[in-house]
Parts: structure tokens; sequence; C-alpha cells
């Protein structure tokens, strides 16, 4: 089953791009409807998310928001079919670099950390950018081995980069960075206490790795934003200056700082977040479930 419904997945990003976004917009558009009646769990944990983060803003347009993130879920999630294919000339027309002068940073003799919050694209700025320059990354292994292995293999087809599980730890990722690969990491995900700080994500105490301070101190890097945005099938890469006077002499403070940043980015673009993750899981010591 799991075969087929990749086949079927692969087949609709295969179709002439006008048809091809007709259709997924429609799939994703029937979906999100689907979800939004019978997905309690995941349309709680992003309502929940909202209320904690936006308390301001009322629930019928948290609903909204909800309903809209879903549609951006399911619809990037679909356009993942075109840009494992491996077609290079396809991610450079459907995912564009708003800046890219922003590379030379590459340039600048420095080790660099590419910081790239959970926006819904960031596969897509992933593969546009692997066209630029050979990178290393970390994965999170998945329960499925078929779609583990599609999306190594996916994730793969551009350039010549580096994937490495969390489970093989931070020793290789050093080793790929001293040979000049910039690392393309996702800091914004709620893995455990272990490694990470308690600090606070719009008001609220989130577990966060402190790997980003802990890496830009250790191997002099500048921690360079990857925002990305989609819009209307196709896709915004925006290369952000460096995060000033980063890391501070504490991880913890660098690590809020981070936070801090990404919240900004997030009220850009809010219904493009990931909120469908449980970001507020793992609770200081005391303190009640929230999911």
């Amino acid at each position: 089953m799991t075969s087929l419904l990749i086949n079927c997945w692969f087949g609709l990003a295969s179709l002439p791009f006008l048809l091809y976004r007709l259709l997924s917009s429609a799939v994703a558009a029937v979906l999100t409807l689907l979800l939004m009646a019978v997905a309690r769990e995941r349309r709680q944990v992003t309502l929940t998310n909202l209320r904690l983060c936006f308390p301001e803003v009322s629930p019928w347009k948290r609903l909204a928001w909800c309903a809209a993130h879903m549609y951006f879920y399911l619809r990037t999630f679909l356009d993942r079919g075109w840009l494992w294919q491996g077609h290079a000339n396809a991610v450079r027309d459907r995912v564009r670099l708003v800046n890219p002068e922003a590379l030379q940073v590459l340039s600048s003799g420095q080790n660099i950390i590419f910081l790239a919050p959970h926006f819904l694209g960031l596969d897509a700025a992933w593969s546009r950018l692997c066209l630029e320059v050979d990178m290393v990354t970390m994965y999170s292994n998945q329960k499925n081995p078929v779609l583990n292995d599609l999306i190594l293999k996916g994730r793969s087809q551009l350039g010549k980069p580096l994937l490495l599980s969390r489970q093989q730890g931070i020793r290789p990722l050093i080793a790929a960075m001293k040979q000049g690969r910039p690392l393309y990491y996702l800091p914004d995900m709620d893995f455990g206490e272990r490694d990470s700080v308690f600090v606070d994500f719009f008001g609220n105490k989130a577990a966060t790795v402190t790997a980003v301070a802990r890496l830009a101190k250790m191997m002099k890097a500048q921690v360079v934003p990857v925002l990305t945005r989609y819009r209307q099938g196709r896709y915004e890469v925006t290369i952000g200056d460096p995060l000033p006077n980063f890391p501070l002499d504490d991880e913890t403070a660098s690590t809020q700082a981070m936070n801090h940043h990404i919240e900004r980015w997030v009220r850009d673009n809010i219904t493009q977040y990931l909120w469908l993750h449980k970001r507020f899981k793992t609770r200081p010591p005391g303190e009640s479930r929230i999911y």
C-alpha cells in the first residue's frame, strides 16, 4: 500500500506543471476539509500551539489559521514529489533564490550554519541550495523503512550533500564542517530534555536544543538564516544576514536569542510554520502536560 501511494504521488508530480498545480491544489483542499473534520488530535495540537503563542487572537481567527496551515502542509508535502525526483531545471524554475548574492557569505572563509526554522517549504530550500553548494545536515530516522529510504534518496538527488542520522552523533558533522561543508540545521523541534534548555518561545517554555550555540562557538561559525515561503505553486527562499553578536558567552542566552529571532520570522509567515508539531511536549519539572 505504501509503494502504491508513493507511485501515485510521484505520478501526480510528473504531470505538466499547470495541470499539476491545479490537481494538487484540489487534492490538498479536499484533504484539508477531511483532516479538519476527522483528524481531531492533529487539529487540537495545532490549535493549542496557536492559542499558546497568540493568546490575543480570537478563536475564530486561530481556527482559520489552523485550516490554512493544514492546507499549506499538505500542499508542500505533495510538492516533494517533484522536489525529490532530481530534476534540477524544475527545482530552479519553481524554487527562487530571492537574494542569490547573499551566498557570497560562503566565500568569507568562516564555517557557515544555515539556520532553517520549520517553515513548511524547508525541503524546497534544501533542494535549491544543494544546486549551489554541497551541504551537510542531520535527520531523524522514520519508523516506516520505505518512507525513510524515500526521504534519504529524495534529499540526496541534487548536488553531493551529506546526510547524517542523529544516531551517528556530532563527530562526523564536525568533520564535514571542517572540510568546508555548510551545515543546514533545523533548530526548533522538541527532542526532549537531552542537550536542550528551557527557553521562551512566544512566552512559553520550550525545550530547545543548544546545538546551534555550541557549534557556532566551537567552529567559529556564522549563523545564517534560511527562510522559505510558498506562493502559488512556487517557493521563495530568502537568505538572511548572519545573526549579529552570535553566539553569546552563555549557551542558554544564545539559545533564547535564537528563539526570539525565530519568533520574528514566524510572525511574518504564521500559517506556514510547523504548528502540527508538539513543540511544548517536554515540560519543565513540576509543570503539567499540555497535549
